[in-house]
């Protein structure tokens, strides 16, 4: 190989590994999303699930890592192994809610009460029929709106 032909290959390389190195960098520094103060796909619990159980691939290229605000009708309010608060929506299916886990304390909430909750959408669970569980629609880092 001659001197040329290696002096572009050193060249190539460390072009390359400037550009993955600014990748790396805004990756790092851009920070998480602010979901409490983004725009959201505004939709009821029971509209959201019933996209989702009626054809779960379409819903999640429409939803899917996309901040929603989805009202409804709490059925549940608990913590997780995190102690992270959580909050199942009713959907209108026995059994299947709409699932959110809080970033922060929700405060003076309680079951039946109607809220607007904002979070991101991450699909729905795998649920079992054989033994009558139904899935859940998943939304993560979860901020009541009010």
């Amino acid at each position: 190989m001659n001197r040329k032909a290696r002096k572009n290959i050193l060249i190539s390389l460390l072009l390359i590994i400037v550009v993955a190195a600014s990748f790396g960098y805004y990756m790092f520094s851009k920070g998480p999303r602010d979901v409490k103060h983004s725009t959201a796909i505004e939709i009821n619990a029971t509209a959201l699930y019933d996209e989702f159980s009626k054809d779960s691939t379409t819903a999640l290229k429409k939803y899917a890592d996309k901040i929603l605000l989805v009202n409804g009708e709490i059925t549940s309010i608990s913590l997780n192994q995190k102690k992270e608060q959580i909050i199942l929506l009713k959907t209108g299916v026995d059994e299947a809610s709409i699932n959110c886990t809080l970033e922060e304390e929700a405060g003076d909430i309680k079951v039946n009460d109607k809220i607007n909750i904002k979070g991101i959408c991450s699909g729905i669970g795998q649920g079992d029929a054989d033994l009558g569980i139904q899935a859940d629609v998943y939304l993560t880092r979860c901020f009541l709106i009010k």
